[in-house]
């Protein structure tokens, strides 16, 4: 079984590898900087970012994604998010509840 020390050390490693967010409006990809990292009350860690299309028209946001410092992908979401104009915007956040999950092993019968 994993400690909670090894646990934090999870959401430490998640808080500082990812460095940046895209979203998709049609077929573009948008990348964003990530404006805020937080621990929540609950353990859970939260990676915030903008989603501000300079659009005149509404927009819908298809899909989210947060990447590592390395360029890989970090997680990826289908998204249907409608903004009706160019005022509007959304702070988007993503939450990573790290923790063990015991299994309990099945009998097999023979």
């Amino acid at each position: 079984m994993l400690t909670e020390s090894a646990i934090e050390g999870y959401r430490l490693h998640t808080e500082r590898t990812i460095s940046h967010a895209r979203y998709r409006i049609g077929e573009d990809w948008y990348e964003v900087p990530i404006s805020r990292r937080e621990r929540m009350a609950d353990g859970r860690v939260a990676i915030y970012f903008p989603i501000i299309p300079q659009a005149q028209e509404e927009v819908a946001i298809t899909g989210v994604q947060l990447y590592s410092k390395d360029g890989k992908l970090w997680a990826d979401k289908e998204e249907d998010i409608r903004l009706e104009s160019v005022q509007e915007g959304v702070l988007y956040r993503f939450t990573f509840d790290l923790h063990e999950h015991e299994v309990e092993e099945e009998e097999a019968d023979v």
